[in-house]
């Protein structure tokens, strides 16, 4: 564990929410070498004052949880303060949100109807209210997500470029592509190691695209209890 208070809290944090540092990266709108880069020590605090709010709006903690040193979020975790017994749980259980149906990582395809719940870390959820999950098929994502994997997604969320969100069109076809926005056009692009999946690119003019959601966790599907 690095020396610094930030490095051994914010991984204490990833870690009881049992994520990746891509998932904790994604779900807080950073790049996952931000999170590295944290949790190695060598960043004392964020310079970005939005990134300390994200943190603690998306985990909800404090900056005393993320910067403390004897009463920080790994102190706590671990009872090495004086915090109150169950302050914070050692394990997060788990929450069951619907599985809505299926949704396409590559070419645009029907939506597949499915009425299941599966689970998801209880921070995840408790993060995320009026969460859900989609099963997402396809290799256009395959850089972030595994094919056949299931997704959260926070339909409140504002999306932000880079983040992967779930789109849907006008004739009800859904699709998982990574966003950004410029002056005058929404472009829906592919994370793949591949090359044979094109941008999508939408301009004022052109049928509308839905965006139904951002995504902030994912697991492969084989592993979804």
């Amino acid at each position: 564990m690095a020396g610094s208070p930030f490095a051994r809290n914010i991984r204490a944090i990833r870690e009881n929410a049992e994520l990746t540092q891509e998932q904790f990266a994604d779900a807080i709108g950073v790049n996952r070498q931000a999170v590295y880069t944290w949790e190695a020590g060598r960043v004392q605090k964020p310079r970005q004052k939005s990134v300390v709010d994200g943190i603690c709006s998306a985990f909800s903690v404090t900056e005393q949880d993320l910067f403390g040193y004897a009463d920080g979020f790994y102190a706590k975790l671990h009872g090495l303060t004086d915090a109150p017994a169950g302050a914070i749980a050692a394990k997060p259980s788990s929450a069951l949100v619907p599985l809505l149906g299926t949704t396409h990582m590559g070419e645009f395809e029907d939506e597949g109807e499915c009425d299941r719940m599966v689970e998801v870390p209880a921070s995840v959820a408790e993060a995320h209210p009026g969460g859900f999950c989609v099963r997402a098929d396809g290799e256009c994502m395959n850089n972030r997500y595994p094919s056949d994997s299931v997704l959260f997604v926070d339909p409140h969320m504002q999306p932000f470029d880079g983040c992967a969100v779930l789109a849907e069109t006008q004739d009800f076809q859904s699709i998982v592509r990574k966003y950004s926005r410029g002056a005058s056009a929404l472009m829906l692009s592919p994370d793949s190691h591949g090359c044979e999946f094109e941008d999508i690119i939408v301009r004022a003019d052109d049928a509308p695209i839905m965006l139904k959601g951002v995504v902030v966790w994912y697991q492969a599907e084989k592993d979804v209890r």
